[in-house]
């Protein structure tokens, strides 16, 4: 089934990596017109002791899951990353607990998902495969020559779960990956693969950091007791002596004063409850447990510090998701965690604050000039040209010419003010959800908004020649995890990763689906489904071609490396297709 999330491994990855950029100047969909290569070190800083080129990339969400998210956000200028939240429950029994569809970013931003659905070893693997595979694509694209970004992994959500051996493995493991077998992996792959590279030599390897961070923020669950926080953090600091910071909620504001915001920007369809800002943190409750995780923080010579805000628990009055409750991020979040930022800025002047919620162009170079940094961004890279958003994001971060030095109260009291009247976060509405008119080919000439808005990299664009659009959109089975987030900006209503051409890896897969589309089950032979009907196919054996005869041959032509295992059938089995 496509919506469980499943891995790649290294030397599948790479071998896409390379292969994509040599031979169709792309990588996992993002073309290298859009890679960002205006490297400087004018907005770069020392963050927790790690060397950071430029201080933005993606919140922990759906874009740092799986090792192609963090390198399609590298190849366009993101250089700290989030990996999603890891607890002790993961695996099935969060799949089964994340209902579909998980995302709607049509204008706000909705989730029902929370941690990874991965296991938390699965987690651990990606997050040291991409680190690996950044590093290495930094030279060999001419990135950067050194490691300039930095991994800050997350944990949650009580106590118990996080002193876990599971937990506590995967925090130890990922402070120095050198003795992990997926490290070693890794390392292997690159020395058995080392004539595909172009520029990154054999020398290279050895500059390859297994130290895979150095810093953790704590997530907790809305209404998490505060001594619970406080120990959590606590814990961190003290027995993994890991740089810790400490995820706020956005009802630290108060309900009042988020209704008001709010309704003075028109968000009036955005109902909350009351109960959940009483039962969660209160801000007097949370200055205590700052000043003495500070000071916590100081006596064991690490870094504490605070990251705004999480998601806004809300009512799901829209119904595009399942169930009663959705968490709200984008556009109406960034005024009130800017003001979450002011009242914790103004009791502990000098803390560190990293940002995240309705970070854009139109926003970021004020709130850096405030002194906040890091800064990372969800639902931005979940619209319209997706991680390509973040070229503009960094052309504006980059006026500034340097990294802030500290916080400046003055700019971001007079900030807060702004971001409550701030026209750019009115509420334009989330439009309807259209009626699905998507057909399999030539839905529209030149569209692929799908392949730009998924976080995982499972749709493509495929030049095929004999057919009406520019190009066909290609989905791969296994790199979706049917989050929905397509369908929220198809133009047709529809949902590609149920409508379009489909590749399979292997005959489960197929089996699990009515999609569509191909497996490869010999040289130049697919099996071919399309309206029920299934065959097999040899390419090239005829001239009267369907579209998705002609789509299969090109992606067996062009992407062979999408589809590079051959899924041996059965005697039994071809008499099914034959």
């Amino acid at each position: 089934m496509s919506d469980v999330m499943k891995t790649m491994s290294f030397e599948r990855i790479l071998e896409i990596t390379l292969k994509d950029y040599y031979t169709k100047e792309k990588i996992f969909g993002v073309e290298e017109k859009d890679f960002y290569r205006d490297i400087d070190n004018s907005i770069e800083m020392n963050f927790c002791g790690e060397y950071l080129r430029f201080p933005v990339g993606p919140a922990a969400g759906p874009h740092t899951q799986l090792t192609q998210n963090f390198l399609a956000a590298y190849l366009t200028g993101s250089r700290y990353f989030e990996p999603k939240t890891v607890q002790i429950v993961d695996g099935k029994q969060m799949q089964e607990m994340i209902a579909r569809p998980c995302i709607d970013a049509k204008n706000v931003g909705y989730n029902v998902e929370w941690s990874t659905e991965l296991t938390v070893e699965e987690a651990k693997e990606e997050y040291i495969k991409a680190s690996v595979l950044m590093q290495v694509m930094g030279i060999e694209l001419g990135l950067s020559d050194v490691k300039d970004f930095i991994l800050n992994i997350s944990v949650g959500y009580d106590l118990k779960g996080i002193q876990s051996k599971k937990i506590s493995d995967f925090i130890d493991d990922l402070k120095d990956a050198k003795n992990t077998e997926v490290f070693k992996e890794c390392v292997e792959v690159l020395k058995k693969n080392i004539n595909n590279f172009k520029r990154f030599k054999l020398e290279d390897i050895d500059k390859i950091t297994s130290k895979i961070t150095n810093i953790v923020t704590l997530s907790t669950m809305h209404g998490c007791k505060p001594s619970e926080i406080l120990d959590i953090a606590t814990h961190l600091i003290t027995n993994k002596k890991i740089n810790t910071l400490l995820k706020c909620n956005s009802t630290l504001l108060g309900y009042d004063a988020v209704r008001e915001i709010l309704d003075n920007l028109g968000y009036n369809d955005i109902e909350l409850k009351r109960e959940d800002f009483e039962h969660d943190l209160q801000f007097d409750m949370a200055k205590e447990i700052i000043a003495k995780l500070l000071k916590t923080g100081e006596d064991n010579n690490v870094v504490f510090g605070v990251k705004l805000t999480n998601t806004l628990p809300v009512v799901n009055t829209r119904k595009v998701m399942p169930g009663e409750a959705m968490y709200m991020s984008g556009k109406p979040l960034y005024p009130i965690a800017i003001n979450v930022a002011k009242k914790i800025a103004n009791e502990f002047k000098d803390i560190t604050i990293s940002m995240s919620g309705g970070i854009d162009k139109n926003n970021v170079l004020d709130v850096f000039n405030s002194g906040i940094a890091p800064i990372t961004i969800a639902t931005l890279y979940l619209q319209p040209k997706g991680y390509i958003n973040n070229n503009a994001v960094l052309n504006e971060m980059k006026k500034a010419s340097q990294a802030p030095k500290g916080l400046v109260l003055e700019a971001l009291s007079v900030l807060a003010d702004k971001a409550k009247v701030d026209v750019n976060y009115k509420n334009k509405g989330n439009g309807k959800v259209l009626e699905d008119k998507l057909e399999t080919f030539d839905c529209l000439k030149s569209c692929g908004i799908c392949v730009d808005v998924c976080p995982n990299r499972a749709n493509m664009r495929v030049v095929v020649e004999g057919l009406a659009a520019n190009y066909q959109i290609a989905h791969v089975e296994n790199m979706c995890n049917e989050c929905g987030n397509c369908q929220m900006f198809c133009p047709k209503g529809g949902r590609p990763y149920l409508k379009k051409t489909t590749i399979y890896q292997n005959l489960e897969e197929y089996k699990s689906s009515k999609n569509t589309g191909l497996l490869r089950v010999g040289e130049d032979s697919f099996l071919l489904r399309e309206d029920g009907k299934e065959y097999i196919y040899t390419a090239n054996s005829k001239e009267d071609k369907s579209k998705l005869e002609l789509t299969a041959e090109t992606i067996i032509r062009d992407y062979p490396y999408y589809m590079n295992n051959i899924e041996i059938l059965s005697g039994e089995e071809l008499k099914n297709y034959v």
